[in-house]
Parts: C-alpha cells; sequence; structure tokens
C-alpha cells in the first residue's frame, strides 16, 4: 500500500514538474515575442490597420533634338470609395453620379460594394476632382493622378506611340523605352481602426512617386510638321490610299522625321475615322491596328527602280561595269523564253552605264544581275545587310522578303535587278542606300538620343552599331556621282533643287496582283551629293492619274529639300 502511494506522488511530481517547465517556456516565448520580435509584430499589426493606393508617377516627356515637348502629361484624378468610411451614402451616390457623369446604379453598386477600396472613375479632369474635394464626402478619396497630353495631336502619331489607361506604352517609342519613361509609382497610406474606418488623428502619409526620364530624339518638329502637311497636300491631289515620307541623317542613321499619313489622333487613339464603321468588337481592333500601322517599318513593298542601285552597286564592286561600260536597248530584253520590256516602249538604243543608269533602263540593270550570277548577288543582299533587319528602335520592323536562293533561276534574277518580284521596308531602303552613299558604312536607323532628367540632368546617352566596309569608298564615290547624274539629266529631274547638288533615284512599282492598275511611285534623294548629310524617301501608294515616281515621287522630295536644306544649314 506503501509503495502504491509513492509511486503516485512520484507521478504527479513529474506531471507538475512537466507542467511547470511549459510553463517557463511559453512565458519565455512570450518575453521574447514581445522583447526580441516586437518590431516585427508591431509592424504586422500595423499593416492589417494600413490601407494602400498607388499614386502613378510622372511618364517622362519625349522631346524632339531641339528641346520641342511631342508627349507630356497632364494632371488628372482618380476617384474612389472606401465602403466602410462612408457616412452618408445617398449623398455620395447623387454627387459622383452628377459630377462624373455616371449612371446611378452603376455608382450604387460601387459604393455598396465591401471592399478595402473601390474605384469609381480614372482620368478625370482636375477641375472637376477639386469640386469633388470641396464636398469633403467622408469615404471619398480624390487623389492626383497623370494623364499622358500629346500637345501636336496627330502628329508624328505612328512614331510616338500612345499609352494605356494604366499610362503604360502601347506602340511606337512609347512602349520601346516604356521602362525608361515609365518612373516608379507611390503610395499613399492610410491608418484604419479594426472596423476600416480611417483613424482621423493618424491622418495620410506618402511615399512620393519617381519621374519618369526625359526621352531626347534625333526628330526635328519642324521638319516633321512640314513632311506631314505636304503628305497629307499630295494624298488628297492624287487621291492616294496613303503617303509615307523618311527624313534621316545617312552618316549616323539619325531619324529627323517618319511620316506616314493619314495619322491619328494620340489624345483620342481609339477613335477610328468618322467615316469607319465596325460591325463587331473584333472588327473594331482590326480597323485600329490597322488605323496605328506604321508603313515606314511595318509594311513591306517591291521597291522598283530606286533598287537599281544596290545592282550598280554590286557590279561596280565586281568590276563588272564601268561607266563607258556599253548596253543595247531595243524596248526588251529576252531571258531565256520571256521577253521582260523596259519602261521605254521603243527602247534606249545603245546606252552607256552612265546613261543607262540617268533614264532607268531596264535591260542595262538585268544584263548586270545575270553576270553576276546568283551566288555573288545574293552575297551581296547580305554584305549591304538587306537580308536582316535594320534594328531602329520601333517595335514591329518586318523584314524582307526574297526568293530562296535554290529557287532563283535567270528570269528571278532578272525581275530582282530592277526592283521586282520581292519585297522590303521602306527603312531598309533608307539605312541600305545610306550605307551606298556614305562611303560603305552600314548605319543603324534610330531614334532616341539620350535621356535626360526633367530638370534637364544628362542621363544616358544611346550608340547603335555600325559596319564597316559594306562598299568600298570608291564605288561610293561612283554611285553618288550616278544618283547626282539622275537628278541633273536623267529621270530625277524633278527632284532638283536649286542651288544644291541632290542625288537620286525615281520608281515606279505595281502592287500585286498585276494588272489590277495599282502603283507605287516613289523617290529617294539625298544632298549634298558629293557630301550626303540628309536623305529623304517619298513614296506614295495607288495614286490616281499620273502614278510615275519622277512625276509624283521626286516633287514631294524636291519641295522638301527647298525648305528643310536651308534650315538645317542654320542649325
Amino acid at each position: 500500500m506503501l509503495k502504491n502511494k509513492t509511486g503516485h506522488r512520484k507521478k504527479l511530481l513529474v506531471i507538475v514538474l512537466l507542467l511547470v517547465l511549459l510553463l517557463i517556456g511559453l512565458m519565455g516565448r512570450v518575453a521574447w515575442l514581445m522583447l526580441a520580435r516586437a518590431e516585427y509584430y508591431g509592424t504586422k499589426a500595423e499593416d492589417l490597420h494600413v490601407r494602400e493606393r498607388k499614386i502613378k508617377a510622372k511618364r517622362g516627356r519625349i522631346l524632339d533634338r531641339n528641346g520641342v515637348i511631342l508627349a507630356d502629361n497632364r494632371i488628372v484624378c482618380n476617384i474612389s470609395v472606401i465602403h466602410n468610411q462612408i457616412k452618408d451614402k445617398e449623398k455620395v451616390v447623387k454627387v459622383l453620379t452628377e459630377e462624373l457623369n455616371l449612371p446611378e446604379e452603376f455608382v450604387k453598386k460601387r459604393v455598396n460594394k465591401v471592399s478595402s477600396i473601390e474605384k469609381i472613375k480614372g482620368n478625370v479632369d482636375k477641375e472637376i476632382g477639386d469640386r469633388i474635394r470641396e464636398y469633403e464626402l467622408a469615404g471619398v478619396k480624390v487623389d492626383s493622378d497623370y494623364k499622358r497630353y500629346y500637345p501636336f495631336d496627330s502628329l508624328c502619331s505612328k512614331v510616338l506611340g500612345f499609352t494605356g489607361a494604366d499610362n503604360q506604352g502601347i506602340i511606337g517609342l512609347e512602349v520601346k523605352y516604356d521602362e525608361l519613361l515609365a518612373g516608379k509609382p507611390g503610395l499613399i497610406l492610410t491608418t484604419t481602426d479594426a472596423r476600416g474606418v480611417e483613424v482621423e488623428t493618424k491622418g495620410e502619409s506618402r511615399v512620393e512617386p519617381t519621374t519618369g526620364l526625359d526621352l531626347v530624339t534625333s526628330l526635328d518638329y519642324n521638319i516633321q510638321l512640314y513632311a506631314t502637311q505636304l503628305a497629307a497636300q499630295v494624298m488628297e491631289t492624287k487621291e492616294a490610299e496613303r503617303v509615307s515620307i523618311l527624313v534621316m541623317n545617312p552618316q549616323n542613321g539619325e531619324i529627323l522625321c517618319m511620316v506616314d499619313v493619314p495619322e491619328f489622333n494620340l489624345n483620342e487613339p481609339y477613335t477610328l475615322p468618322e467615316e469607319t464603321q465596325a460591325a463587331s468588337q473584333e472588327e473594331e481592333q482590326k480597323l485600329l491596328n490597322g488605323m496605328w500601322r506604321n508603313s515606314c517599318i511595318n509594311d513591306t513593298y517591291e521597291p522598283g527602280s530606286t533598287f537599281k542601285m544596290i545592282t550598280a552597286g554590286a557590279a561596280l564592286e565586281e568590276k563588272l561595269v564601268t561607266l563607258e561600260s556599253r548596253f543595247s536597248c531595243p524596248g526588251y530584253i529576252m531571258v531565256e523564253d520571256r521577253r521582260i520590256r523596259c519602261h521605254k516602249y521603243g527602247g534606249h538604243g545603245g546606252v552607256s552605264f552612265v546613261e543607262g543608269f540617268m533614264q532607268s533602263c531596264n535591260p542595262t540593270f538585268i544584263s548586270l544581275g545575270l553576270k553576276l550570277g546568283v551566288d555573288k548577288y545574293y552575297e551581296y543582299f547580305y554584305q549591304f545587310g538587306l537580308m536582316q533587319k535594320t534594328g531602329i528602335d520601333l517595335p514591329g520592323e518586318a523584314g524582307t522578303i526574297m526568293h530562296k536562293k535554290e529557287n532563283v533561276g535567270p528570269v528571278e534574277l532578272a525581275t530582282v535587278a530592277f526592283g521586282q518580284s520581292f519585297q522590303i521596308t521602306p527603312i531598309q531602303l533608307a539605312a541600305t542606300t545610306s550605307s551606298l552613299i556614305n562611303g560603305g558604312t552600314r548605319v543603324t536607323p534610330h531614334l532616341a538620343v539620350k535621356t535626360q532628367t526633367e530638370q534637364g540632368e544628362k542621363g544616358k546617352a544611346f550608340t547603335y552599331p555600325k559596319t564597316e566596309g559594306i562598299i568600298s569608298k570608291e564605288s561610293s564615290e561612283t554611285l553618288k556621282y550616278l544618283l547626282e547624274q539622275v537628278v541633273e539629266n536623267g529621270s530625277g529631274k524633278n527632284g532638283y533643287v536649286e542651288g544644291y547638288r541632290v542625288g537620286g533615284k525615281t520608281a515606279t512599282s505595281q502592287t500585286l496582283p498585276r494588272g489590277s492598275g495599282r502603283y507605287i511611285a516613289s523617290f529617294i534623294g539625298f544632298a549634298p551629293a558629293n557630301d550626303p548629310q540628309v536623305l529623304a524617301l517619298a513614296i506614295v501608294y495607288n495614286p490616281k492619274g499620273m502614278y510615275y515616281g519622277g512625276q509624283v515621287a521626286a516633287p514631294i522630295v524636291r519641295q522638301l529639300f527647298e525648305n528643310i536644306l536651308p534650315y538645317l544649314e542654320r542649325m
């Protein structure tokens, strides 16, 4: 009996000791949490009572080369409600319905929704936001925000691009350099009690946003404006589908202007032209994509006779031709069993290479292409950079559409030699021409020059790849001479500018299918011819009436140069 009592006491003692140890452990844990982890759990507890509202960062501006602001910001407001903080729901619904011009049921649904914060409307004019603030409605938050604003509406629309509802870039430079332009958002922190009601004594704290960097481009507002007006005028008078104009510095690839009319209003980018009707949302999006599309980089076309300078450059490099070389043009040339005509029905007769170049004689260039042969011609296609994209700093650049080498026979080679049966982009033609006339350096066409802060402090300077030795300096000099003769005495005489040496090449090409009666007139010109500092390409798609490049497109570049060459000399 005594032994049983002793054993029982021992068990009780063990249990008591275990409980004491457990209690000591719990007290130690509590002490550790209260002392060592006090800050951590204090922050956690505070976070449960803190509501966050994001503040958009002010987006960096986009500037032209002279500091003209092409893309800016406007102050707007975001209107939100916090359900648990609203004291007079009827008044809140009434005020927001009237001031924001929204359906009452929509506002009521948002006001009654139990959530941490419910957005009613964004991008509200500052004047309206200020009026709503004056009501001092509990539970209604009016936060200042920024909305992208384009001072010149449609100017340079397809290059600049636009932003979405949350200020992210959608197309153009806005999306290409979104990371640099976007900045870093801030926060508004509000302390609430357990019911979610704001603690008035605590007030609000802010984490300020960081403004994005400004992007300085190579664009020139004055050149862009004049070229746009010129393109719009030609489009109207020639009833063309569209008109594109590119102006760039062939020495470094800087783009001074890029026009593709019709353009669209950057401040209303989702508004289709009045005459355009969409039967469905899918069709509407398709129409919008077409409206935003930049033909200078997103689309390809048959370059026609402007491409003859590439054939000439390759032949000069291979020393297959000199200025005195002779060619025969009876109005056509037979390639296998196919008769390929010259644009001059009666032919040019016997011509030198200079004369054949000046008159854009098809048999002259077909003969050169056939002498080069498929293998050698394709070597130069790659050497000149035509089989790779230019690398322009805009999204969606299209690549060259060319025959597979193994599918090219004499007839295909003959048509390629004078610019038909394949397609390139306008920017590709401009970049390749630049390398042929600047002494042989393949430049990367580009728009971004540098970043800077809103206060003008310097940021990053952009650099772009260059490839030396695309063509010899000797061949480049010969090409410049030949292209100047085209303007002085040949098919490009409508591109002549008094007081300046201008080189250039005309082209007239058909759009597919052949025989559709739809043509593309183009002219590429540069000045001064002996030391090119500016290059311009004008393309008119499906003009009505006269459609030859020499009559339709060359005058565009002439008028452009007459205005911008004196201007550039003063800069």
